[in-house]
C-alpha cells in the first residue's frame, strides 16, 4: 500500500515549498520498509535519487561505510558515495532510506550466454552486467542494444560474439578454422578489424592447446580452468585427440583433475600467473557435472526463476545418455572437486586474477541463481567473501577492461544491490536481496521478479 503525506507533518514544507510522498513497498515490516522521500522542487536535488543509512561496501577495497550516502543523478551515474560526514543530500533529491542493509555493487557474470528470457532473471539476483562468451552475433547484439535502450530490462551486456573454433567445430554456432589465415578471417567478419593490431582481447574454452602454451601466445583469460590438466599430464595428445568428440575430452579432462601432483599444480598456476592470465573457473558447472545422477543434490538448485519449457529441454536424462556417463564417472569427478578448488585457492594466493562466471543458463545453471552458487563455491575453495565478492565485481570489470562497473564510487554507473545481510559475514547473504538499482533504476526483488512472470 502506497501512502502519501502532506511535507509539513515532517517540517519539510517550510523547507522546500513543495510536498513529498512516502513510499512503503509491501512485503516489509514498517520500521524495515525502504522510504522513498518524493521532493519535487529543491533544485539542487532535482531529478537526483539519494540512498541513505546502509553500510557500503564499494569493491574498490577500502573498507564498509556505515550510515554510506550515495547520490544517483538522472543518467543513471553515481555523483558522490561515502560517509555522511563527507556527502550530503542535496535539497530537493529524493531519499531512500535503507537503515540496516548492506549495499554492493552490481554483480558480474564473467562467463554466461544471455538469452532474452534470462535477462530480467539476472537482474533479479543482482547481476547488473554479463560477459556474453559465444553468443551468435546478430541476436546478442540485438539483445545488446535493447537492453542498453531499455526496451528490455536486463544487465549490461559485454559481448564476444560467436565462437571461433578449430576442426572439427565443437559447436553448431561455431566458426571452423583451419589455418592461421581461416582464424584470421573469422575475426575480421566479427569485428571488422585486425586483431593484433587492435589488441582484441581473446579468450578460451581450451581443447587442443594446453594453458600455459595458450598464454604463452597470449590469451588474456580462460575459461572452466580448461587446459590445466593438459599443461600438467606427461603426454597430454590423449586429451587433445579427445576433444574431437565433446563430452568425451570433457569427461577426460574431468577425471584428469584428479591425477594431478600438487606440486605441479603450483607451478602451472605460477606460470599462468607469470603470464598475466585471468582464470575464470566456472566451478558451479563442475559441481554439477560431477553431481548429474544425485537427485538429493539437483533438488536443491534454485529453479524458480526458470521457465517449464526451458526446464524441460534441459532434459537431463537425454544429457546423461549423450555424454555417456556411469557411476564410475561420477566417483572420479568428484575425486576432481577439491584438486580443482586447490588450483583456484593457489591461483588466487599468488595474486592471479579470478572471475566469477556461472555458464548460465547451461544445463541446470539457472540465470542469476548460479552466480550465487559460484561465489558460494569459490568461498569453500579457500577464498574469504571479500575476495569472492571481488571475483564478481571489481576483478570482473577488470577483465573486461572497464573501471565503470564492478565498484560504488564517484562518477561511476549506478549498478548496485541492497542486501538485508552483510555479505562479508557470510556469503550467501548476497541472495538476501532486497533491491536492485541498475542504470539507475530502483527497482524491489517484487518488482523484478513481477518482470520475469510478464516476460
Amino acid at each position: 500500500m502506497v501512502k502519501t503525506v502532506h511535507a509539513h507533518l515532517c517540517g519539510l514544507r517550510d523547507l522546500c515549498g513543495e510536498y513529498f510522498a512516502v513510499v512503503a513497498h509491501p512485503g516489509t515490516s514498517y520500521a524495515a520498509s525502504l522510504l522513498v522521500l518524493l521532493l519535487t522542487a529543491c533544485n539542487p536535488g532535482k531529478g537526483k535519487i539519494a540512498y541513505v543509512g546502509a553500510t557500503l561496501w564499494d569493491g574498490t577495497g577500502a573498507p564498509p561505510v556505515r550510515d554510506a550516502v550515495i547520490i544517483v543523478t538522472s543518467s543513471g551515474h553515481i555523483e558522490r558515495a561515502g560517509p555522511p560526514d563527507a556527502v550530503k543530500v542535496p535539497r530537493g533529491a529524493a531519499l531512500v532510506r535503507a537503515e540496516g542493509t548492506w549495499i554492493i555493487p552490481g554483480l558480474i557474470d564473467a562467463h554466461a550466454h544471455a538469452e532474452r528470457w534470462t535477462l530480467p532473471r539476472f537482474l533479479a539476483y543482482g547481476v547488473t552486467a554479463v560477459r556474453d562468451v559465444g553468443g551468435q552475433q546478430d541476436s546478442i547484439v540485438a539483445l545488446r542494444e535493447a537492453t542498453s535502450l531499455g526496451a528490455v530490462p536486463g544487465p549490461r551486456l559485454y559481448i564476444s560474439g560467436a565462437m571461433i573454433d578449430g576442426t572439427p567445430a565443437t559447436w553448431r554456432t561455431a566458426t571452423a578454422a583451419a589455418t592461421e589465415d581461416a582464424a584470421r578471417r573469422a575475426v575480421n567478419a566479427r569485428a571488422l578489424i585486425d586483431a593484433t593490431q587492435a589488441k582484441l582481447p581473446v579468450t578460451g574454452h581450451l581443447g587442443k592447446v594446453d594453458a600455459v602454451r595458450a598464454a604463452g601466445m597470449g590469451i588474456r583469460a580462460i575459461e572452466h580452468a580448461t587446459g590445466v590438466v593438459e599443461a600438467i599430464v606427461a603426454d597430454p595428445t590423449p586429451y587433445f585427440q579427445a576433444h574431437d568428440d565433446f563430452f568425451r575430452g570433457w569427461n577426460l579432462v574431468e577425471r584428469g583433475w584428479a591425477t594431478l601432483d600438487p606440486a605441479a599444480l603450483q607451478r602451472t598456476a605460477e606460470a599462468l600467473k607469470q603470464a598475466g592470465v585471468a582464470i575464470v573457473p566456472t566451478l558451479a558447472l563442475h559441481e554439477i557435472w560431477a553431481h548429474l545422477e544425485d537427485s538429493t543434490y539437483l533438488v536443491t538448485l534454485d529453479l524458480t526463476g526458470v521457465p517449464p519449457s526451458v526446464q524441460e529441454a534441459w532434459d537431463v536424462p537425454d544429457l546423461i545418455a549423450r555424454a555417456r556417463l556411469g557411476f564410475d564417472d561420477y566417483v572420479a569427478f568428484r575425486r576432481s572437486r577439491p584438486v580443482q578448488d586447490r588450483f583456484v585457492r593457489a591461483y588466487h594466493r599468488l595474486g592471479g586474477l579470478i572471475a566469477a562466471g556461472s555458464d548460465a543458463p547451461n544445463q541446470l545453471l539457472p540465470p542469476g541463481a548460479s552466480l550465487h552458487e559460484e561465489l558460494a563455491l569459490l568461498v569453500s575453495a579457500g577464498l574469504a567473501p571479500r575476495d569472492a565478492l571481488f571475483a564478481a565485481t571489481r576483478d570482473a570489470a577488470r577483465l573486461l577492461g572497464v573501471d565503470s562497473i564492478g565498484v560504488v564510487r564517484d562518477g561511476g554507473v549506478a549498478d548496485f544491490v541492497i542486501l538485508a545481510a552483510s555479505p562479508l559475514d557470510d556469503i550467501k547473504n548476497t541472495r538476501s536481496i532486497e533491491a536492485v538499482v541498475a542504470r539507475g533504476v530502483y527497482r524491489t526483488s517484487a518488482d523484478l521478479r513481477a518482470l520475469w512472470r510478464a516476460r
